[in-house]
């Protein structure tokens, strides 16, 4: 029996959604860091901009994020 593409799209979303693809995001804080023109100082867990130094835990709050000192990393969503 040959299946027809429509039927492996709709299996192919399907499972994207039940493993909750769409949900949280975690996103390295040096990658954080670079992606907004900073330096990121993996000693203090800081990321230095032109104008200021910011801790990863105040970058990642501010855009209303949970931060994970222990694992250094920022989850944003859910």
């Amino acid at each position: 029996m040959r299946q027809r593409p429509w039927v492996l799209g709709i299996m192919f979303v399907a499972a994207v959604a039940a493993t909750g693809c769409a949900g949280k995001v975690r996103v390295a804080s040096a990658t954080r860091c670079q992606a907004h023109g900073g330096t990121y100082d993996t000693t203090a867990k800081s990321c230095t901009y032109k104008a200021s130094t910011q801790s990863a835990q105040q970058t990642c709050q501010s855009e209303g994020g949970y931060y994970d000192s222990a694992a250094d990393y920022c989850e944003l969503g859910n």
